[in-house]
């Protein structure tokens, strides 16, 4: 697998990103990672970012086991790589992103304990 890490350029750039500049371990071929470029016109941090969600897929779909004292663990680095795409995508987005709001009202679960459930409501039916 042909492996080159310069950081003067987008292709090391990328590795430097997902991380994957380690030469003897090294996920990505260049040209792999030259497809996620050329898919993001050239945009690094996208590309980073497809790639750690490409990577994150390939994990998920390996298996968990232990052998002869050696544990592998591929949910558990696709995890990682699900994590980096995310925080990655954050910085390209300024941080922004979105939170589950908790209703608390009259109609929602949590109201049933609380201050609306000891209310009387009188309708006149005249």
């Amino acid at each position: 697998m042909a492996f080159t890490y310069d950081l003067s350029t987008e292709r090391g750039q990328v590795r430097f990103l997902i991380p994957d500049s380690n030469e003897d371990s090294h996920e990505l071929r260049d040209a792999e990672i030259d497809w996620f470029l050329t898919a993001k016109s050239n945009n690094v941090r996208l590309a980073a970012v497809d790639a750690c969600r490409w990577l994150a897929r390939k994990y998920s779909q390996q298996p968990n086991f232990t052998a002869d004292g050696v544990q592998w663990s591929g949910s558990t680095r696709a995890e990682q790589y699900a994590k980096r795409a995310a925080e990655l995508a954050a910085e390209i987005s300024g941080g922004m992103g979105s939170v589950p709001l908790k209703r608390t009202d009259g109609y929602s679960d949590e109201a049933t304990d609380g201050e609306y459930q000891r209310k009387t409501i009188y309708i006149r039916t005249r």
